[in-house]
């Protein structure tokens, strides 16, 4: 819940600053990316890493095809809901929220 109260409120923001929706994916039917797993995924789930946030449930990937969400979004913001991403270069169609410092410390980071 705590990650999807951030989220949300981050999209909220996003979308009456911007007055652009967040597109719905065609494969999910939903707001989150991929066509299977970019939300919770299972522990078992062989999908991204062993250790993954998203098996912890503190990372969602946003479905973001135009990268309008990833653009939108600066440092304050993600300080702003205490939030973390990865660099835009690595997720292309697609933006990816945390809860999960990264060891880093940044708010955005190279995965």
């Amino acid at each position: 819940m705590d990650l999807l109260t951030r989220v949300n409120a981050l999209l909220d923001e996003y979308t009456e600053a911007t007055g652009k929706p967040v597109l719905i994916n065609r494969f999910t039917g939903s707001q989150i990316s991929g066509a299977t797993e970019g939300g919770f995924r299972l522990p078992t789930c062989t999908q991204g890493a062993t250790n993954s946030s998203h098996k912890e449930a503190k990372a969602v990937d946003v479905y973001d095809p135009d990268e309008g969400l990833d653009n939108w979004i600066t440092r304050a913001i993600l300080v702003k809901y205490d939030l973390y991403r990865e660099h835009p270069d690595y997720t292309h169609g697609w933006c990816h929220l945390t809860t999960r410092q990264p060891k880093s410390g940044t708010r955005t980071f190279i995965p």
